[in-house]
């Protein structure tokens, strides 16, 4: 092996933050650096192996060939670098994690896979903090949340959520071809937000045209002013399934039911979610180790289910 010192673990990482998140601002944004001090690192790498890794452009920077090529097996070791660190940090002791996200994504996305995790770290302690409230980092490590974080905070997308309308497979099997909306009542749950925006948007996605004769009189505001609230997600979700009405729905919160045969999709049209769930956590708060591996954990699970 060459005697030549290998460039220094911190602008492989920028590399890898640059070439995943498509930009030196963002990347910078993700590791709690300026970015200047990105550019300087990338600069460094590039000096080292002698070529330009990034094609920098107005939408962001793209890689260079060389780039692309050097991705996959950078991103690789540093994964399995990272992993085995912490690993054996947490080997040592039985650290603790505090996990804060909405009542909804814990019930349906969650728990049904943290199982995997705490078999894999049996030793980390998992706390899950539950509330519609923003996240409190004084009092949680990380939080899974619908849009972006403060200056302060690192946000990691997580997944990208299209919404769209499900019902019971005995009321999809009988609605009409035309004006199906009226076939059956609406549902929402109390901490569903912007639900009257949502269902108005995806009205629209349908042609929902109320001078249409098989429309005519049906104003959807009115119809989700006049839904049956249930008090969570999961009770909406139940209520659909026993065939109570229609439910407007994320992508990443229905998938058991319709894995499951429960609800069934009854209309095409679907529409990407304003808002999507993403990882939040203060700059240096993957220096503990259950963090790290958590969050690991968390970006393989969003691939799986993708």
């Amino acid at each position: 092996m060459s005697n030549r010192p290998l460039p220094p673990l911190s602008t492989l990482q920028a590399f890898c933050a640059i070439a995943e998140t498509g930009g030196f601002g963002r990347a910078a944004e993700r590791l709690g650096l300026t970015q200047t001090a990105v550019s300087h690192q990338i600069a460094q790498l590039e000096g080292w192996i002698g070529e330009r890794l990034f094609e920098r452009g107005r939408r962001g920077a793209r890689l260079s060939p060389v780039g692309l090529k050097l991705h996959p097996d950078i991103a690789a070791a540093l994964q399995s670098l990272e992993t085995s660190l912490h690993q054996a940090r947490a080997a040592s002791a039985s650290p603790s994690l505090t996990i804060a996200t909405t009542p909804e994504f814990s019930s349906q996305w969650l728990a049904p896979r943290l199982e995997s995790f705490c078999r894999r770290y049996p030793k980390i302690e998992v706390q899950i903090a539950v509330s519609y409230k923003r996240p409190d980092f004084a009092n949680a490590d990380l939080a899974i949340w619908l849009g972006r974080g403060g200056p302060e905070v690192v946000t990691e997308p997580l997944l990208l959520d299209d919404e769209f309308v499900v019902c019971a497979p005995e009321v999809s099997a009988r609605l009409p071809k035309r004006g199906a909306i009226r076939a059956a009542p609406l549902l929402v749950y109390r901490g569903m937000r912007h639900t009257v925006l949502d269902w108005q948007l995806w009205f629209e996605q349908i042609g929902g045209d109320p001078d249409a004769p098989e429309l005519a009189g049906y104003d959807i505001t009115e119809a989700v002013r006049g839904a049956k609230v249930l008090d969570t997600v999961e009770a909406m979700l139940e209520a659909c399934g026993r065939g109570e009405g229609f439910a407007l729905v994320r992508s990443s919160l229905a998938g058991a039911g319709l894995a499951s045969g429960i609800l069934k999709r009854c209309f095409i049209e679907q529409q990407p979610a304003a808002l999507n769930y993403a990882m939040l956590y203060p700059a240096g708060a993957l220096e503990k180790s259950s963090v790290a591996l958590f969050r690991q954990w968390l970006l393989e699970e969003t691939v799986s289910a993708a």
